[in-house]
């Protein structure tokens, strides 16, 4: 019964929010000739592919910060995606969305705002479906940049299959215990990536595999800030020890902080059945071939060469 119940109370959270997206788009908030002359950073790829230590090593540096992912982009605008994760009152972001005639403007006040806390000059905008929705954030913003985060698709779906344990719901943070199909993970994987691959040679643009980073972190590291125009910090290698500030800093994702580490690097060798092998070739079998991560599909047990 409860089960039941609460499909009922998803479906009616859902239904409030497009009639409020509705409301919003009927007034122009997400209006496309909006423009923010912030030099921005989006970093975002397939969830779980490593974008919030990505981000974390970033927010270690003296120039740039990064906080919550805030949702901005990707999904229907909603003050409790910020509220919560974040640890700022409603009625402050309420008021922020009111003297805002746009969702970029209102990105600007926001950004602005943390900037100032933080003592720092760059934004770095870490929420993983933005991936979705490049083209309108490369536009939204001219001298922004776009960083895409790259994994080993089949590590992925192992974590994706246990994704999202943490959800923002009637304004709380409440713990999830989700069982995914590896073929719907496997599916978001090939989505998401494919969005991103699209702007391959855009010079906005720039790819980054997990793999590289935690291999070799400063190689990798030291191409991303020459990529964005900042110096290279070592420091930002470093182990964050410090408690997070904000409620939803590493939401879903509490080792984020700790020292980047390559252990979880093919764990698809064992968590992965031969089974569920099969069906990521099935999927997304070719693009694990585009990609450079096998030669064939010889990988999986049973699967065709």
């Amino acid at each position: 019964m409860s089960g039941v119940l609460e499909r009922i109370r998803a479906r009616t959270r859902r239904r409030a929010r497009l009639k409020r997206d509705e409301a919003l788009r009927a007034s122009g908030w997400y209006d496309p000739s909006a423009r923010s002359q912030m030099d921005a950073v989006f970093v975002a790829g397939c969830g779980r592919s490593g974008t919030t230590l990505f981000k974390e090593v970033m927010n270690r540096h003296s120039r740039c910060a990064s906080g919550p992912e805030t949702s901005l982009y990707g999904l229907p605008f909603s003050i409790d995606n910020i509220a919560v994760p974040w640890g700022i009152e409603r009625a402050h972001l309420e008021a922020m969305q009111r003297s805002s005639r746009n969702l970029i403007a209102f990105a600007d006040t926001f950004a602005k705002e943390f900037l100032a806390q933080e003592g720092k000059a760059r934004w770095i905008e870490k929420t993983p479906n933005t991936v979705r929705v490049i083209e309108k954030v490369l536009t939204w913003y001219p001298k922004g940049k776009f960083i895409h985060v790259i994994r080993d698709g089949r590590d992925v779906v192992c974590s994706l299959r246990h994704h999202p344990r943490e959800r923002v719901i009637n304004g709380k943070i409440v713990r999830m215990n989700p069982d995914n199909p590896v073929s719907k993970s496997a599916q978001r994987w090939l989505n998401d990536t494919m969005h991103g691959l699209a702007f391959r040679g855009h010079p906005r643009y720039m790819e980054i595999r997990y793999e590289d980073l935690v291999r070799d972190p400063e190689a990798g590291f030291r191409r991303v800030f020459e990529f964005i125009g900042e110096p290279f910090e070592p420091g930002v290698l470093d182990a964050d020890t410090a408690a997070p500030k904000r409620p939803g800093q590493n939401l879903n994702n509490a080792a984020a902080s700790s020292s980047i580490s390559s252990r979880s690097v093919g764990r698809w060798t064992k968590d992965l059945s031969p089974a569920e092998q099969q069906d990521f070739v099935n999927i997304a079998g070719e693009l694990l071939i585009t990609l450079g991560y096998e030669p064939n599909h010889d990988w999986a047990n049973g699967g065709a060469s």
